[in-house]
């Protein structure tokens, strides 16, 4: 082979730049004789031959990286689409964020008031645990000081149930009161809980998130010293997404 048709061959395999480079070099090459050229052309067909393993290579874990992520039941795709079937598990996925709150409060529960306070506030709420679980922080502006709670949620997928849990900051080292429980039925959520007692009768508990959209909601709390039959509202929470 003349060194005129090597360099033919050779610009086939390289780029327009280098063209010049590879011919200079088989003109050197020819020069210094048979035995340069021979050397030339085995270090020529094992890079060939290098490169077609390498990605021959490549090829084959692409492909089977891809099939293990397709069939591996572990994986964040599968995990993603299981939790999005189990019915309940997103209903306070609408709380997640940042929300301005007006807080109307009765001054007084359970003795027929009708007098009532009215205050600012902020929550923030997170997911925990996949969704499984949440949580509130809430700042509450009130006429008597400024002071914080926490209200922690964990979804029970066996039942479909929701438990919420409440920390008032203004007392840290109090016992937290048993939690309320219940879910969402059309859009409404209902929750329920004896927890407390009134002039040494039980009070029964009632929360209702309702009128939920994606930049507002409305939160109320009632309570009842006949088993549920009649319920006082106390305290009422409207909120508008800040972020």
């Amino acid at each position: 082979m003349c060194v005129n048709d090597r360099a033919e061959e050779m610009t086939k395999v390289l780029s327009p730049a280098s063209v010049e480079t590879a011919e200079a070099v088989l003109i050197a090459s020819a020069k210094l004789g048979p035995a340069v050229i021979r050397y030339e052309e085995e270090s020529y067909v094992r890079i060939r031959q290098n490169i077609t393993v390498i990605l021959c290579l490549g090829i084959g874990l692409a492909s089977s990286g891809l099939t293990v992520a397709q069939s591996s039941p572990g994986s964040g795709a599968e995990i993603g689409h299981a939790e999005s079937a189990v019915p309940g598990l997103h209903d306070f996925d609408f709380l997640f964020g940042r929300w301005q709150i007006h807080h109307r409060r009765l001054k007084h529960r359970l003795v027929n008031s009708h007098e009532w306070i009215e205050f600012e506030g902020t929550l923030f709420c997170q997911p925990l645990m996949g969704g499984y679980s949440n949580v509130d922080d809430t700042v509450f502006e009130a006429p008597g000081g400024t002071y914080r709670g926490v209200a922690t949620r964990s979804f029970d997928a066996k039942t479909g149930q929701w438990s919420i849990w409440w920390l008032d900051g203004r007392t840290p080292l109090g016992p937290m009161d048993p939690p309320v429980r219940g879910s969402f039925h059309n859009g409404v959520g209902t929750f329920y809980a004896n927890d407390d007692t009134e002039g040494g009768k039980p009070v029964r508990t009632r929360l209702l998130w309702s009128e939920i959209t994606p930049t507002s909601g409305h939160w109320e709390q009632a309570q009842s010293l006949d088993g549920g039959k009649t319920w006082e509202t106390d305290w009422i929470m409207d909120l508008k997404r800040v972020q």
